[in-house]
């Protein structure tokens, strides 16, 4: 990726409390099955997948963000999951939340309508919680955590290698305030 490009995301970034919550649980899912947990620093759930986008479509992106209208929800993580062909565990909702659903499908169709390209699959709200799991979790069909993310912004994410993994830094935000046009 050359200093013309930024490697971007659209997402969800956890407030300092549910941060430290959702820390912890990736602490203690790590214990019990090995693997690696993010630092806390880089928790999230991710909207909008872009990969490398020339620097230069950055103004494009806050004008096209700054269009996105909907109003802040909580989002209830009360689901521990296991994805065995990537090897990572992560928390979800039970229920996607319609604000959320609202949020994502009015992102990415303004994404698509400019020219970025986005992810076709389904979007399926996940937190990342560890990545090369060594022994699958032994967990019931949807094992159950109990937090509550009080979801009031989104924001535009870059990422980039890091001496241990990777380095995201927040390089533009957006309240979720249906009334702020």
């Amino acid at each position: 990726m050359s200093r013309r490009n930024l490697r971007l995301f659209f997402a969800l970034w956890p407030d300092a409390e549910t941060r430290n919550a959702l820390s912890v649980i990736a602490d203690e899912t790590r214990m019990a099955c090995g693997g690696r947990s993010p630092p806390a620093s880089n928790l999230h759930l991710t909207l909008a997948f872009l990969g490398n986008v020339a620097t230069n479509r950055l103004p494009e992106l806050r004008a096209l963000a700054d269009t996105i209208i909907a109003g802040p929800f909580d989002l209830n993580l009360d689901r521990l999951g296991y994805w065995r062909a990537q090897r990572l565990a992560w928390a979800a909702p039970q229920h996607c939340p319609v604000q959320l659903a609202a949020l994502v499908g009015q992102l990415t169709d303004a994404l698509r309508g400019h020219g970025f390209h986005t992810e076709r699959r389904a979007f399926k709200p996940h937190v990342t919680l560890l990545r090369d799991v060594v022994t699958p979790p032994v967990l019931p069909s949807a094992a159950v955590v109990s937090l509550c993310w009080p979801v009031r912004q989104f924001v535009l994410v870059c990422s980039g290698p890091a001496a241990k993994g990777v380095s995201y830094r927040l390089i533009g935000q957006w309240p979720l305030n249906a009334a702020r046009l």
